[in-house]
């Protein structure tokens, strides 16, 4: 059986590739990528949560702007090359 494409055009498999191997090395990168955004966008993005698991980078929260969530969206896509990045933030 062949491996399925992403939303990011990479198969399963290479996905996994980039991935962090261990808990810590998700949660160091989560907290990373938590720090980038909110210093990027000057705080913006309220009750902001980073998750990183086997599948995606997932961003939550609120936010005054589209522009702001953008932002938030490239910074994490910067810091997570190659992963799935699947943006929550609400633009309120």
């Amino acid at each position: 059986m062949e491996d399925q494409p992403t939303l990011v055009g990479l198969t399963s498999r290479k996905l996994r590739d980039y991935l962090p191997e261990t808990l810590e090395e998700a949660e160091e990168l989560a907290a990373s990528i938590e720090r980038a955004v909110q210093q990027e966008t000057g705080h913006g993005v309220r009750d902001l949560c980073v998750f990183v698991d086997d599948e995606a980078v997932v961003l939550k929260g609120r936010c005054d702007s589209y522009y702001c969530k953008q932002l938030a969206q490239h910074v994490a896509m910067c810091l997570s090359p190659g992963e799935r990045l699947i943006n929550g933030i609400e633009v309120l």
